[in-house]
């Protein structure tokens, strides 16, 4: 056998690789049209998601939309242009949504603070210009997400509490209550007549015109001391915002009824209860 025939057919393998070649860009071509396509139409999407969002009239949600929804429509663009390229994402994307659901609402407070948003939700603990509080913090709730909930506080300030602590707090609605009940404590001088007293205090919380309709006042016998006696009056209110305006006005009227009825108020109880305020007047 001569060295020639030895040789390979050089001839027949440029052949072979052209066809391979051409095989190869008879089959890709499609698919880069296609995806090509997908990309053209992923603008085209992002931008008409842009100006329906423009659209939106809370401007909350219109910023939260216009940073969110560009991302979830170039995330759909991708998966879809893996399934035209022929991957299957079927499993792939199964397995990974469920290892990051899980590990984001069992290791981060974003993930907590989503599930607590859906459950106060369900539960309908509170809507939109319900009276909240929660924990020490009152306030109205002025605006709610999956992650956070917008309390405008009384002292003109906001809050944004997380829905996890909402979920895991105490948490009281007063407007599902009714209203907010607030006291004030009423000293009356050493041995007054408390019949009388009771009565003038009771005519006068039955004349309030400005407490919650359906939460009766009371007047109740609080403690004892040794110059004085002392009652404590109880309303209700609707908006607790202004409760300091209220307490005030509750024992203003109850102070002047008692002394248009003669009966003394507790200055000098006040003086005997809390010594050292005595002993700085002297």
């Amino acid at each position: 056998m001569s060295d020639a025939d030895s040789l390979p057919d050089l001839g027949g393998l440029q052949q072979a690789i052209d066809l391979d070649m051409s095989a190869l860009m008879y089959t890709s071509g499609p698919v880069v049209v296609r995806i090509f396509g997908l990309s053209l139409l992923s603008i085209i999407a992002a931008r008409m998601i842009k100006r329906a969002v423009r659209r939106v009239e809370d401007e909350r949600t219109r910023r939260q939309l216009d940073f969110f929804a560009p991302k979830v429509v170039r995330v759909v663009v991708v998966a879809i242009g893996l399934e035209v390229a022929g991957i299957d994402i079927t499993g792939m994307a199964a397995l990974l949504t469920t290892i990051g659901f899980t590990g984001a609402v069992v290791f981060t407070s974003l993930g907590q603070n989503m599930v607590a948003g859906v459950v106060t939700t369900l539960d309908d603990m509170y809507n939109i210009g319900d009276v909240i509080e929660v924990d020490d913090v009152f306030g109205t709730v002025a605006s709610r997400s999956l992650l956070r909930t917008e309390l405008a506080l009384p002292d003109g300030t906001t809050a944004w509490i997380p829905n996890a602590m909402i979920s895991d707090q105490k948490t009281l609605n007063h407007s599902r209550l009714g209203g907010y009940r607030i006291s004030v404590e009423v000293p009356l001088d050493h041995n007054p007549d408390r019949a009388l007293a009771t009565e003038v205090m009771k005519h006068a919380l039955a004349g309030l015109d400005w407490p919650v309709p359906g939460r009766p006042s009371f007047i109740c016998l609080d403690k004892v001391h040794g110059e004085a006696i002392v009652y404590r009056a109880y309303t209700w209110i609707a908006n607790r915002s202004i409760e300091p305006y209220y307490q005030s006005l509750l024992l203003t009227t109850l102070v002047n009824a008692l002394e248009d009825a003669g009966i003394s108020v507790g200055y000098t109880a006040n003086l005997s209860m809390y010594p050292e305020t005595n002993a700085v007047a002297a």
